[in-house]
C-alpha cells in the first residue's frame, strides 16, 4: 500500500527535548531508548497495544464516530492543542467533537510514531506509555481543504487515552476541485470485482473511492472533489488486492519515498485523460 501508516522512529525523541543521549543503560539493567531530567531517567520502548488505541483513536475521526472515540477516552482526559485550545473531561469533548464533524469531514493521516515507557532511577517503569506520533489532519468545509502538519505527545493507561498535547508546524488550506478520473480495464487480463482510485487525497483508503463502468465498455469513472494543486494518485484493484506498479522515472509519475505513482495538477474542474491500467496512455 501507499499509506505509510507508521513505523518507530527513535531519532524523533529530542522532539520531547530529552537530551542527546541514546540507546544508554543506566544503574538499572532495563535498555533505554533516551532519557529525561537527566541520565538517570529514561525511556524504554513501549506497547504495540497503547499505539494501536492512538491509531484507532485517530482513525474514528473519519467515521464521525463521537461514541467510539469516547470508548477510547478516560473519564478525566485532558487535551492541548493550538490556538489556546483546552479540552477536559469526556462530556466537554462529546460537544467537542459532535460540532466539529458536524461542520468538517476529518482525516487524521499517520506518518510516524513510537510508544515510550518512563522508567525512573530504580528502573522501574509506569503503567501506561507515551506516544509519539506526527500525522497530518485534514478538515474540509464548504470546498475548501485545511491539511495541518502536526506531531502529538499522547499518554495511554489501561486502554484509555487520558492526555495529549498537539503542536502545529505548518497549516496550508486549498479549494476543492470537481475532478473526473478514468481508466480503461479492457485490456487487463484477471478477474476482479471493483476498481478504485486511491490518492494523497482519500489517505490511500483502498476501497472507499470505487469506481464504476455505467456502460460496461471496460472504462470505469468515478468523479471526486479533491485539493487543487499537485495530486498523486493511482487505479488498484478490489481495494487493495491489486495495484498499479511503476518504474521510477516513468512520465505520467511521480516517486515518493519508495512510492510511484501517478501525478496530476489539478488547476480547475476537469476530466482526467482516460488511461490504460498501469500505462500513462491509452490502450491501443
Amino acid at each position: 500500500m501507499n499509506k505509510l501508516k507508521i513505523f518507530t522512529l527513535l531519532t524523533m525523541i529530542p522532539l520531547f527535548s530529552f537530551g542527546q543521549q541514546t540507546e544508554t543503560t543506566p544503574t538499572n539493567t532495563v535498555k533505554t531508548v533516551g532519557f529525561v531530567g537527566g541520565s538517570q531517567n529514561c525511556w524504554s520502548l513501549g506497547s504495540q497495544e497503547s499505539m494501536n488505541t492512538w491509531l484507532k483513536w485517530c482513525d474514528l475521526h473519519s467515521k464521525k464516530d463521537v461514541s467510539g472515540i469516547l470508548d477510547l477516552a478516560f473519564d478525566s482526559i485532558r487535551i492541548e492543542g493550538p490556538n489556546n485550545l483546552t479540552i477536559t473531561g469526556k462530556e466537554n469533548l462529546k460537544v467537542f467533537l459532535t460540532e466539529w464533524f458536524e461542520n468538517y469531514d476529518v482525516i487524521v493521516d499517520q506518518e510516524w510514531g513510537a510508544p515510550l515507557n518512563f522508567v525512573d532511577e530504580n528502573g522501574k517503569g509506569d503503567d501506561g506509555n507515551w506516544i509519539m506520533s506526527g500525522h497530518k489532519l485534514k478538515s474540509s468545509k464548504d470546498g475548501e481543504m485545511t491539511i495541518e502538519d502536526n506531531h502529538a505527545n499522547v499518554y495511554v493507561k489501561d486502554g484509555k487515552v487520558r492526555f495529549f498535547k498537539v503542536y502545529n508546524h505548518s497549516k496550508t488550506t486549498s479549494k476543492m476541485t470537481r475532478t473526473t478520473f478514468s481508466v480503461d480495464m479492457s485490456s487487463y487480463i484477471g478477474k476482479f470485482d471493483n476498481v478504485c482510485l486511491n490518492g494523497t487525497f482519500n489517505d490511500w483508503c483502498g476501497s472507499c473511492n470505487t469506481m464504476t463502468d455505467a456502460n460496461n465498455d471496460g472504462v470505469y469513472e468515478i468523479t471526486l472533489d479533491v485539493p487543487s494543486g499537485e495530486i498523486e494518485y493511482k487505479f488498484t484493484i478490489d481495494g487493495w488486492a491489486g495495484q498499479e506498479s511503476f518504474e521510477a522515472g516513468t512520465p505520467c509519475t511521480k516517486t515518493t519515498q519508495e512510492f510511484t505513482n501517478r501525478v496530476a495538477n489539478i488547476e480547475s474542474e476537469t476530466s482526467l485523460p482516460t488511461v490504460c491500467f498501469n500505462t500513462c496512455a491509452a490502450c491501443e
